[in-house]
């Protein structure tokens, strides 16, 4: 069995005293991958003209760090070119089995924005976003807070990850963009085991907005899920929401459970946002974290299951970990089940 908490759920932990669990509990929220530090993603282009392929080497190299390949830093530029570069960033092109696409944006600036949330929620290595009246291109990254950041490869703009309004492009202009369509490497690095893939958990939701659920549950070759379940507790452990599917399948989207999970219904105050799934062979997986409900501007995270800071995987760091905390990790499971009794 294994546990994920980026935000640790002490109390009920505690209460249970099961202290050997609240190890293995809190473990993730060291390891989990943020890739908004800046590990080494960022670089400026090498001469003009360049800014999408230094862009897309930019996003490429953070798609790398994610999947867990030990060569991310020698995505460069120019390791890029060769497959990428046509006088001009070719609209579709493979860079190290991580194929990328280009797609247009909407004109109005309410449905751009819109559709560029739901890219970086998608893709949390980003999007290389395209102004082209500049002309030129930056490293979308991230959404956060009500605010989109990027990094902008030109040489006069500061370095790294920066509010766009920082950088010499903007949302309102920006007409294109080029992302990651498929990327064969995330597939073969966690094809191995039971894992949650890009699961989106809240970190504060504005009173009375919602959040769609997302993400994958995925069992291990050979096994299929049997169950997944999902709940929000308060702040005494209540549980106040809940859904739950027997899946009986190898993959299972937590979109389906997306109309009975309603956010925009709870009051302002501390929850907890829980997900376990089973599989057949008994495997569970149970994610974890806490968030606030509050006036302010609603923000998520992306989590995945077998992927720590280091870009090696989770997995077997917990795995190691198993047989001195079985007992106490599937008290754990067994009280998380109870939710849904």
């Amino acid at each position: 069995m294994n546990t994920a908490a980026p935000h640790a759920l002490k109390k009920r932990l505690l209460t249970l005293a099961l202290s050997l669990a609240f190890l293995l509990t809190c473990l993730p929220a060291a390891l989990a991958v943020d890739l908004n530090v800046d590990a080494g993603f960022y670089f400026k282009q090498s001469r003009g003209g360049t800014c999408t392929l230094a862009s897309a080497a930019m996003m490429l190299r953070r798609r790398a760090y994610f999947d867990g390949l030990s060569d991310w830093t020698n995505v460069t530029e120019n390791s890029v070119r060769s497959t990428a570069w046509a006088n001009g960033l070719a609209h579709s092109f493979t860079y190290k089995e991580m194929q990328v696409s280009y797609a247009t944006l909407p004109s109005g600036l309410q449905s751009k924005t819109a559709v560029l949330i739901s890219l970086l929620e998608q893709h949390p290595e980003g999007i290389v976003l395209y102004d082209r009246t500049q002309p030129h291109a930056v490293l979308l990254t991230d959404y956060t807070n009500g605010i989109f950041y990027c990094s902008d490869p030109a040489g006069n703009i500061g370095y790294g990850r920066i509010p766009i309004t920082s950088s010499s492009v903007s949302i309102a202009r920006a007409s294109c963009y080029w992302y990651v369509t498929a990327d064969h490497n995330s597939v073969a690095a966690q094809a191995d085991g039971l894992r949650l893939e890009g699961v989106r958990y809240p970190v504060n939701i504005r009173t009375g907005s919602g959040m769609t659920l997302t993400g994958t549950a995925n069992s291990a070759t050979g096994t299929t899920l049997t169950s997944v379940q999902v709940a929000i507790l308060d702040a005494a452990d209540q549980t106040v929401q809940s859904a739950a599917a027997q899946a009986n399948a190898a993959a299972f989207s937590l979109n389906t459970l997306d109309s009975q999970i309603r956010f925009g219904e709870l009051p302002e105050g501390s929850y907890s946002y829980m997900v376990l799934v089973t599989d057949s062979t008994g495997e569970s997986l149970c994610f974890a974290s806490d968030f606030t409900v509050s006036g302010s501007a609603s923000s998520t995270q992306t989590y995945w299951s077998v992927k720590d800071a280091e870009g090696t995987k989770l997995q077997q760091t917990v795995q190691q970990m198993e047989t001195t905390v079985e007992t106490a990790a599937e008290t754990t499971v067994s009280w998380f089940a109870k939710l849904f009794d």
